[in-house]
């Protein structure tokens, strides 16, 4: 079952207060013990990494743009591992003068909203109060996202510290009472939910930002086939600042290292073969130094570095794989150990590898021909150094061609890798 629906927390004051474009690094992460109509289906795990981009508007208004890079659930605990994406998720949405979230638009996210509520002014030793927000997501994995009301109970505990900062801790409580029908656009065979979320969220003692959430969670979602889907364990919600990522100027950097000028060059001529091979007799790329990396290393003229919505998109389609399959041919992974050199220019970003393959054959086998060969970079990209937390991957098949699929110099283009530097 692919249900991701893991929290993402509103930064309230903070957010409300911008008064210059701001990014926020959010990640989530969810260790399940699930059950199917009460039978135990063992343990699972999930991710979710995500970028909120902040931008000032008038009378005190902050306008957001969410997206998110939704990993697969597991079966053992990857969270210091690389992810498998499974979808990636956008929303835009307004946060008024007061903190409140409204006019939301786009794939669903972010799934908990108008929560946790800003600490109050006057909060302190034995404050207690409540505020109310909506938890949002595809809770039976059938397509269809639901909005289920919250009244959370906010209670006082005191000073501690996250990571060294000190915060003010508050305890948070929910219940999920949801009946069929409250959401008129929500899933429905969503027949009712029941369950009770117990937290602590720790806000900057100096800012009263949101920096960290913990809680523990019990669910149960019943469909109105009589299904139910139960989840029990913990929920981690990671929340950091970043700097803006500067596409335009990050771009001509990338290619001052390499030593082009600041506009990339056109795309090399493709060199594919029908399945993903080289043209047969077609000799390997040439050498030549890479000034900005050092003049032993490998030639990545055919490397395309451009802007995109999600950061920087580094394009290489002339990667050469043996035909139908993930397995790189001899020579290229002297142009990854550049590519790698490259990435570690750019520190502390999360990079998503993205396969595609030409459209031939079944769209499955597509499929996991692009998943299989991102995760052979990523696995290259780990071994030549790039920390394996920061790395994401996701096959997108034939799903995305830059060119026709009726000739084979249109398929070897689309039979490509990308490297996403994402803005978070």
């Amino acid at each position: 079952m692919k249900q991701l629906w893991l929290i993402t927390v509103l930064f309230a004051v903070a957010l409300s207060l911008a008064a210059q474009d701001e990014t926020v690094r959010v990640t989530h992460r969810f260790d399940w013990r699930r059950s199917v109509d009460t039978k135990y289906q063992g343990l699972v795990y999930g991710f979710l990494t995500g970028a909120w981009k902040m931008t000032p508007a008038a009378g005190g208004w902050t306008d957001v743009e969410a997206r998110y890079e939704l990993a697969s659930e597991s079966r053992r605990d990857n969270a210091l591992t690389e992810k498998a994406v499974d979808a990636e998720k956008v929303s835009r949405f307004r946060i008024d003068p007061k903190g409140a979230m409204t006019g939301f638009t786009g794939d669903g996210v972010p799934y908990y909203r108008n929560f946790p509520a800003p600490l109050p002014s006057d909060a302190g030793p034995g404050s207690v109060w409540t505020g109310t927000g909506e938890l949002v997501g595809d809770f039976l994995g059938t397509g269809t996202s639901t909005r289920i009301p919250i009244l959370v109970e906010y209670r006082w505990v005191g000073p501690g510290t996250y990571g060294g900062t000190p915060v003010i801790q508050v305890k948070t409580q929910y219940a999920l009472r949801y009946q069929s029908g409250q959401d008129p656009h929500g899933d429905p065979t969503l027949s009712r939910s029941d369950g009770t979320h117990l937290g602590m969220v720790s806000y900057d003692a100096s800012s009263h930002k949101v920096l960290f959430i913990r809680e523990t969670a019990q669910e149960l979602f019943t469909s109105t086939t009589g299904r139910k889907v139960g989840n029990d364990g913990i929920l981690l919600t990671f929340f950091e600042g970043v700097p803006a990522l500067g596409t335009a100027s990050l771009v001509a950097t990338l290619n001052q290292t390499l030593g082009r000028p600041a506009a990339p060059p056109p795309p090399s001529p493709p060199s594919g073969g029908p399945s993903g091979g080289p043209d047969r007799g077609s000799p390997p790329p040439p050498s030549a130094p890479s000034p900005g990396l050092g003049a032993t290393m490998a030639d990545v003229s055919d490397l395309k570095i451009e802007a995109d919505p999600r950061g920087v998109k580094l394009t290489l389609e002339n990667l050469r794989f043996v035909a139908d399959q993930a397995a790189l041919l001899p020579g290229e992974d002297q142009r990854l150990a550049t590519i790698a050199n490259l990435l570690k220019t750019v520190p502390g970003r999360n990079l998503l590898i993205v396969g595609h393959t030409a459209a031939i054959g079944t769209v499955e086998s597509q499929d996991d021909l692009s998943i299989d060969r991102a995760k052979s970079i990523v696995d290259k990209l780990r071994v030549a150094g790039i920390p394996a937390q920061r790395l994401l991957y996701e096959g997108r098949g034939g799903r995305d061609p830059v060119a026709t699929n009726d000739t084979e110099a249109g398929r070897a283009q689309n039979r490509r890798v990308e490297i996403l530097i994402l803005d978070q």
